[in-house]
């Protein structure tokens, strides 16, 4: 059977220690969350495991926003609308491009009340990318451009501002891109535990299963 290949594009919930990047910021493992000991508790690697996949990069990073305006700890670099140029750019990872891209993010930029704004499909500007939802189209717009044959899904969290949730969903039906609405995930701390991985695993396999 051939691979295929999958690039995650995401932040805390996505990431576990030694998985991501060199310079990614790491959320996993976490005092407090003890049931997530390893790599093979998260929802990626579960799902990987499930669907067969094969992973080119992970490209998570712990309280990172979709658009520009970043927590204080973080550079504009680390934002998903830049940090998406290194692993989701028609050079592809080693030369290789994704057959599926999942990207999970927006938590952070709901958290800290990033301002929203409205769905922008072109002529983004830099003070557009620092709202919500202008940004995430750009990077739809970006990620559908340099992967035009990679299945695109977006997982958009639970308990997030309505507003964001609706504009994402969407952004997403405006590029043909799957929106994987999430519900009813375990958390503590805000983050998912074991069973809220295997939760997220579950919906987004669901999820995957009914569209492809």
């Amino acid at each position: 059977m051939e691979k295929v290949y999958v690039t995650i594009l995401g932040d805390s919930y996505s990431t576990f220690a030694g998985c991501l990047p060199e310079g990614n910021y790491v959320y996993y493992p976490r005092e407090g969350i003890e049931d997530v000991k390893s790599a093979e508790d998260t929802w990626w690697r579960q799902l990987i495991k499930r669907r067969n996949l094969e992973l080119l990069v992970n490209d998570s990073s712990s309280g990172t926003t979709v658009s520009t305006r970043v927590r204080d700890h973080h550079k504009i670099e680390d934002a998903f609308v830049n940090r998406m140029k290194h692993s989701l750019s028609s050079a592809g990872v080693h030369g290789k491009l994704p057959d599926l891209v999942l990207i999970f993010g927006a938590t952070n930029d709901s958290w800290i009340d990033n301002e929203v704004g409205t769905v922008q499909y072109g002529n983004w500007s830099e003070e557009d990318l620092k709202r919500v939802l202008p940004a995430c189209c750009y990077l739809l717009d970006y990620v559908k451009s340099n992967n035009p044959d990679a299945k695109i899904a977006y997982i958009i969290n639970c308990d997030l501002k309505e507003e964001i949730q609706q504009g994402i969903a969407d952004a997403c039906a405006h590029y043909d891109v799957l929106s994987i609405q999430l519900h009813d995930i375990s958390k503590v701390m805000g983050h998912p535990d074991a069973l809220g991985m295997q939760q997220i695993c579950e919906q987004v396999n669901a999820a995957l299963d009914a569209a492809l």
